[in-house]
């Protein structure tokens, strides 16, 4: 997962628009100014609103520190403000992964700039595998409103990551055998039986797909649900409730998301749907994640977590 849920994070690349049920109407605009969009494909336009014309642009593996909304008909689909207290919200950028995606609008801009991108909302309904709520309809256009705040670069992402990890295994062996008699407890007490790594990964496959596994420098993407060993669900793109339904995409083997991730995934080929039980080494180690509205407990400190995935797609990343 992203490592922001980082997961995704794990995130945790956090996607971009909510379920339809979870808006809610807005009062329409007095009047509509006239704005001269650019095409980017037969998906995706966009204007700016405010072009500071600086550097540097963001990369792909950069997280982007920025403010958006999500509109479309009237209804508020996305709001960062609202999920983060007013304060910007961070995403992780990836290469665009269908037509439409605002991704190839995001490497346009620079700190300070605004710019509202216009995005067919069939082409993202259809790459996420989800119906349209009945307030939208084929030909309708998701609105954003984007205003990027700050770039943290790839290198520093990685050296923060490094340093972390540093301190997790400092701080690893007095909690890793907890860890896996937690595991082994809970395996008892549902009557499974995982496959166990090396590295302390355990890993059940409940389907199997077809075609090579995934290998490092692949694109892929996947369905996620996290779980505390309590049950508690932290974090899912196939609940509404997170406000982000977009299937997850990111490289594998950059260090985007957890080491479990990272070794769980290259087990699977596209189809594959498994359960990972990660060890607390394997993914935040001693930091704890914040909560949500959807989940207010977070993740604690010292963690074991559970994912159910489905790998959908596995793309080489020429």
């Amino acid at each position: 997962m992203f490592k922001k849920f980082a997961f995704v994070s794990a995130a945790c690349f956090i996607t971009l628009f909510a379920a339809g049920q979870t808006t809610k109407p807005v009062a329409a605009p007095a009047g509509k100014r006239v704005y001269n969009f650019t095409p980017v494909n037969a998906g995706l336009q966009y204007v700016f609103i405010e072009n500071k014309n600086t550097s540097p642009h963001p990369q792909e593996g950069d997280d982007v520190m920025m403010h958006m909304i999500a509109l479309c008909n009237n209804r508020i689909m996305y709001n960062s403000g609202q999920l983060n207290k007013g304060k910007p919200g961070a995403f992780s950028l990836t290469r665009a992964a269908f037509k439409g995606d605002i991704m190839d609008a995001l490497v346009l801009l620079t700190p300070g700039d605004s710019i509202i991108c216009m995005v067919d909302a069939k082409s993202m309904f259809d790459y996420s595998k989800k119906p349209m709520p009945d307030y939208i309809k084929p030909g309708d256009k998701i609105q954003y409103n984007i205003r990027l705040v700050s770039i943290i670069p790839k290198e520093q992402l990685q050296k923060e990551r490094e340093a972390a990890m540093q301190k997790a295994l400092q701080e690893q062996q007095p909690v890793q055998n907890t860890d896996d008699e937690a595991l082994k407890a809970y395996f008892s007490s549902k009557n499974i039986n995982p496959i166990k790594t090396v590295s302390g990964l355990y890993y059940s496959i409940q389907q199997e797909g077809s075609g090579p596994l995934a290998k490092a420098g692949d694109l892929v993407t996947l369905n996620y649900r996290g779980k505390l060993l309590d049950g508690t669900v932290f974090d899912s793109n196939l609940d509404s409730a997170f406000m982000h339904v977009q299937p997850l995409t990111f490289s594998l083997g950059t260090g985007r998301v957890i080491k479990g991730w990272e070794e769980g995934i290259s087990y699977l080929n596209p189809g594959s749907k498994a359960v990972f039980f990660i060890p607390y080494a394997l993914a935040y180690g001693s930091q704890s994640r914040p909560g949500n509205a959807a989940n207010p407990k977070g993740i604690p400190a010292n963690a074991v977590l559970i994912f159910d995935v489905e790998l959908v797609a596995v793309k080489p990343n020429n």
